[in-house]
């Protein structure tokens, strides 16, 4: 069995650039998602019965779903870049 084959660094750092500039957008809705919710959220609790806010709750958690379950990485808290090595020895 071969050893995996590690790529040298400035490959690796730019195939992890590209890797992250094609993400950087998911990132940035599930951010922007995730503040809105806390904002509704925090409305919602000085008006409780808004149904509109309510809606809004619902809309926005089940985009944040959509987005984990798409792309549980997401969400884990763990780099996703972790891929780029691994152990049949590609990037």
């Amino acid at each position: 069995m071969d050893a995996p084959r590690i790529p040298d660094e400035f490959e690796l750092f730019e195939n992890i650039y590209k890797y992250r500039s094609s993400i950087e957008h998911l990132e940035r809705e599930y951010l922007d998602l995730r503040i809105c919710l806390r904002d509704a959220e925090a409305d919602l609790r000085s008006d409780s019965k808004n149904r509109e806010l309510k809606a809004k709750i619902d809309y926005l958690k089940g985009r944040l779903k959509d987005l984990e379950d798409r792309y549980p990485w997401i969400s884990s808290g763990r780099p996703s870049e972790i891929l780029f090595i691994n152990q049949t020895g590609g990037i």
